[in-house]
């Protein structure tokens, strides 16, 4: 049983990833990444995929800007976890949740580039994201 499960999360992480508009990237657990809109990375030595689909609210202060609140980032992100269950998780740069637990691991939302910058607009392809993926403590 516990082979069929294993084949069947590689068999759907291959295709839910030949599907994706850039190619697969690689980032390993505990550290930093970053992402542009479309791309997917997978965790080395683990069974996560993670791939950007959106920045859906973007109120950030901009930085040549004096601002009474930060302001705030709402990404979506797509997940296909170790049981191969396709979740759609949004993260936040200011609000609440700036990171989430999937399955053993915590994905933590860093931060949301470029920076705003009053008068300028950011296209959706410009936007990336900074993660990190950590194993959770078992506590």
């Amino acid at each position: 049983m516990y082979q069929f499960f294993k084949y069947t999360f590689v068999i759907m992480a291959f295709i839910w990833l030949s599907a994706a508009s850039a190619g697969p990237i690689k980032a390993l657990i505990d550290k930093e990444f970053s992402l542009g809109i479309g791309q997917t990375v997978s965790i080395e030595g683990e069974k996560l995929v993670i791939k950007f689909k959106a920045v859906l609210e973007d109120s950030r202060c901009p930085v040549n800007v004096v601002c009474v609140w930060a302001g705030n980032g709402k990404v979506e992100f797509e997940i296909l976890d170790i049981d191969g269950q396709n979740k759609t998780v949004i993260l936040n740069t200011e609000e609440e949740p700036r990171g989430t637990t999937l399955k053993g691991h915590k994905l933590t939302l860093i931060s949301l580039n470029p920076p705003r910058i009053d008068g300028v607009s950011i296209s959706p392809g410009d936007y990336s994201v900074t993660l990190r993926v950590e194993r959770k403590s078992s506590d």
